[in-house]
């Protein structure tokens, strides 16, 4: 990740209990215990996004409060579709299967395919938190005396969540293809 964002992974890592600390010392759960953790980075990532993405359905929502007391029908549409697509990506995002790495797991994940793939969300994540501002109370307000002046930007945002959702569903074929053994 970036300098200014802590990886997740690390503080995983640092957090590790001594129960955990010795598996990592034992052959046989090395591999499973590594596994685990980079599971639970990914689990704690997700989840990031997912509150982030909940973030800005709440930006939004105050948005559409300032549309619909200005009775602007257009507008009002344009934002609860951006909600329900945001709120619908939250939860994909949020309760996405995880995968399992049991002792004799049909598929295996290398940890070098799950770091690959936790290093690939970086641009998902970045997207998420670029939304995040570009949404946030000073970044986008209604004006009731020019209603039209919004439209536009309703219209990048819309680019930029169908971006969001591009990028998630190929993060998902990523982890197909990687479990289908491409």
């Amino acid at each position: 990740m970036s300098q200014g964002n802590p990886d997740i992974r690390q503080q995983v890592d640092a957090n590790r209990g001594i129960a955990k600390k010795l598996e990592l010392l034992i052959p046989g759960l090395r591999g499973y215990r590594t596994k685990e953790d980079l599971r639970a980075s990914d689990s704690m990532l997700r989840n990031q996004v997912a509150d982030k993405l909940d973030h800005v359905k709440d930006n939004l929502q105050q948005v559409r409060k300032q549309v619909a007391s200005n009775n602007d029908l257009t507008n009002l549409t344009n934002v609860g579709s951006l909600i329900a697509q945001i709120q619908t990506l939250s939860g994909e995002v949020r309760h996405a299967a995880q995968g399992y790495s049991g002792w004799a797991a049909s598929i295996q994940m290398t940890d070098d395919k799950l770091n690959k793939l936790y290093e690939y969300d970086y641009a998902f994540v970045s997207s998420v938190w670029q939304l995040d501002q570009a949404t946030a109370p000073g970044a986008l307000s209604y004006d009731g005396a020019a209603p039209n002046s919004i439209q536009s930007l309703l219209n990048g945002l819309s680019r930029s969540v169908g971006d969001i959702r591009q990028k998630w569903s190929q993060r998902i074929e990523a982890i197909q293809g990687v479990a289908l053994g491409q």
